[in-house]
């Protein structure tokens, strides 16, 4: 299982990200949190957490103002590849 914390920047503040490759499981995850509450967003609370993809996730950062964090192939922070690469050697 491969987990990346990161800080998200939002026009309300920071928050922190947590997304990876959950093997078990066989899918991506993608959890949102504020610093004492409970999470803004977690995959869990969709209908079918399995069937959601990065593209998906990003549209979930997009929705909450996060620009600093970037899941589209091809960006510079490399992000889609990494989490990709996760995914195919199931780590």
């Amino acid at each position: 299982m491969s987990q990346h914390r990161l800080t998200g920047l939002t026009p309300g503040g920071k928050v922190d990200v947590l997304l990876g490759w959950d093997s078990p499981m066989s899918w991506f995850f993608l959890v949102i949190e504020p610093e004492s509450d409970e999470p803004l967003y977690s995959n869990l609370y969709e209908q079918h957490p399995e069937s959601l993809d990065l593209a998906h996730f990003q549209k979930v950062l997009e929705r909450f103002g996060i620009k600093n964090i970037n899941l589209s192939p091809g960006h510079e922070s490399g992000l889609y590849e990494l989490l990709q690469s996760e995914r195919v050697a199931n780590k």
